[in-house]
């Protein structure tokens, strides 16, 4: 059995099937999914669905490009992150890929999350673009309050990946691991240890080959572990196995 770690149901994307997409992940080997938020509007979807599917678990935080909007956020999170239902506090970090953005205020709210989530006992989902070493740093800053997590779509390359481990992350591998110019991601994919796994899709983004262009799901985790399993030269089902301890050892709240 395997879990999707981070995956955006409450995206408009899935308003016309969601029911159907959620009702079918057990039929395609996939015992949960974490929903996670990136703003208010989308934290509060997630823990609707959480709180009604069993196999739905909610993952809140506000993303850094909304930034400037954590002064009214804060409030849900204090009011929300006690939920049994809510693994953890994400997709939080760093993003500089977009021209205009405010470094020093994302890194700001960045870490008033990263003690937010030490508050609540959770960890962390991290999306770091553009930014690792300043993500690195911000995390070495409040080593302190860190109850691990995970890099989300991690796209670094084996020397990065072993920075992040060392603080007591896992990484989160997606379906860039099936595309053809992946080189980096399938070097560290050989190079870390399988203890260092975790599954997610991004779904409705980045979907895996075959389906590279398609609105993407929570079922094709399925192709990210095949991938993975033929990446490394791994028994599929033993690597499944480690991959499913490694979400229970990372996320406390999650049981199955």
């Amino acid at each position: 059995m395997i879990v999707d770690t981070h995956c955006h149901l409450a995206d408009d994307a899935f308003d016309a099937d969601r029911e159907r997409v959620i009702l079918s992940l057990a039929q395609n080997n996939v015992g949960a999914a974490f929903v996670v938020g990136t703003d208010l509007a989308e934290c509060k979807k997630a823990i609707e669905l959480a709180e009604k599917y069993e196999n739905i678990y909610a993952i809140l935080g506000l993303y850094p490009e909304y930034a400037e909007q954590y002064d009214q956020f804060e409030s849900f999170l204090e009011d929300n992150l006690s939920n049994p239902k809510v693994v953890a506090v994400g997709e939080i970090g760093l993003d500089f890929h977009t021209e205009g953005y405010n470094q020093k205020l994302q890194e700001e709210v960045f870490a008033k999350q990263i003690k937010l989530a030490y508050k609540y006992n959770l960890p962390i989902s991290i999306h770091t673009r553009d930014a690792f070493d300043r993500t690195l740093k911000v995390l070495k800053d409040n080593k302190q309050y860190l109850h691990g997590g995970v890099i989300h779509c991690f796209s670094g390359s084996p020397e990065i990946a072993e920075e992040f481990i060392k603080l007591g992350f896992k990484l989160g591998f997606g379906g860039v691991c099936t595309f053809k110019n992946a080189r980096k991601v399938v070097d560290t994919l050989k190079k870390i240890k399988p203890e260092d796994i975790l599954l997610e899709t991004d779904s409705p983004y980045l979907a895996p080959t075959p389906h590279r262009g398609e609105r993407n799901e929570p079922k094709y985790t399925n192709f990210v572990l095949d991938k993975i399993a033929e990446i490394r030269l791994e028994n599929k089902e033993i690597l499944e196995k480690q991959i499913l301890e490694n979400t229970k050892n990372t996320f406390k709240r999650f049981s199955i």
